[in-house]
């Protein structure tokens, strides 16, 4: 009767102590957290992969820690902590995303299946895998700075899930499943943070992006600006055209003059991509012939504002 009492009475203890829950869906800036994890380990780690490597968030749920890493027995993980949470996070990496990670970056062409037993991870795994544990912390940072400025610091590699710096067993904490994909090959890696750390920032995880007329991702936008900006464009000086025949081209000697109905005094149309961007005025400037933007063109079939980047590209040539 005792002991019934003293289970009893631990049990409701243990109720009482554990923090409540999280809910992933009252907390929507946890979902743009990861996504931009997933989207700049794959930036990250693309120059070591000759294949195209892609990684997208598969689940982000709510779990025990101690189940949670029950699940993951013989994988390999790192514990990153942060100064600013004053917390320590799980990152790791399934057994088959690493066998898959080593037959890519070695050069293998994906038909045959990863190697996969319960054997050691070898030096050149481990070290492999220490290399995408530095990329996800960098990530990391990056991926939480809307939120709030803090780094994530390596502290150590496991590849025993028994993680008792983790806290208590039964501490809730964010699991976020995080697929690692090339050649049609690879694996998981896991996120695992526990519920204290969000706690400080759970207001700003909870705002709702639908009602955010910014809600639009800064760093993606930037890295498409960037993209835009270095795509190399070249642009024609159009000063007339005139119709002609094959035939009249064909009967062209060496000598001939075409007539133009252009004057000195007739603008120059800029061209890039068969599309009109401005009328210019013809110029020299130390020996060189040089065009000075006077309008842009009317054109109602498309509109200018889809070509400035490549007219801005086009006036500074």
């Amino acid at each position: 009767m005792d002991a019934k009492i003293d289970s009893a009475g631990q049990g409701a203890a243990e109720k009482l102590l554990d923090n409540p829950g999280l809910s992933v869906e009252r907390l929507p800036m946890l979902s743009l957290i990861f996504d931009r994890l997933a989207s700049a380990c794959a930036e990250s780690m693309r120059p070591f992969s000759p294949a195209i490597l892609t990684c997208f968030v598969n689940s982000i749920a709510t779990d025990h820690v101690w189940d949670a890493l029950d699940a993951y027995d013989g994988s390999i993980a790192a514990i990153l902590y942060s100064p600013e949470l004053d917390a320590r996070i799980l990152v790791g990496l399934d057994r088959r995303c690493i066998f898959s990670l080593m037959e890519v970056l070695l050069g293998g062409d994906g038909q045959e299946p990863p190697h996969d037993d319960d054997r050691n991870f070898s030096t050149l795994e481990t070290r492999v895998a220490q290399t995408v544990f530095e990329i996800a912390a960098e990530a990391l940072h990056s991926a939480f700075s809307p939120i709030i400025a803090t780094k994530f610091r390596l502290e150590r590699v496991e590849t025993r899930m028994d993680f008792t710096v983790m806290g208590r067993r039964n501490v809730l904490a964010v699991i976020a499943k995080i697929l690692i994909q090339a050649m049609d090959i690879g694996g998981q890696m896991f996120v695992v943070i526990p519920q204290p750390a969000l706690t400080p920032i759970r207001q700003q995880l909870s705002r709702d992006l639908s009602s955010d007329g910014s809600a639009s991702d800064p760093r993606w936008q930037k890295m498409m600006r960037r993209g835009v900006e270095k795509a190399e464009v070249t642009a024609f000086a159009i000063l007339d055209e005139n119709s002609l025949t094959l035939g009249e081209i064909s009967g062209w000697r060496v000598g001939d003059i075409v007539p133009l109905k252009a004057t000195t005094a007739t603008k120059i149309r800029l061209d890039c991509r068969n599309q009109a961007l401005f009328w210019c005025e013809l110029g020299q400037a130390k020996g060189h012939y040089t065009l000075k933007v006077a309008d842009r063109v009317d054109n109602e079939e498309m509109p200018l504002a889809q070509f400035l980047q490549l007219a801005g590209a086009a006036e500074q040539n």
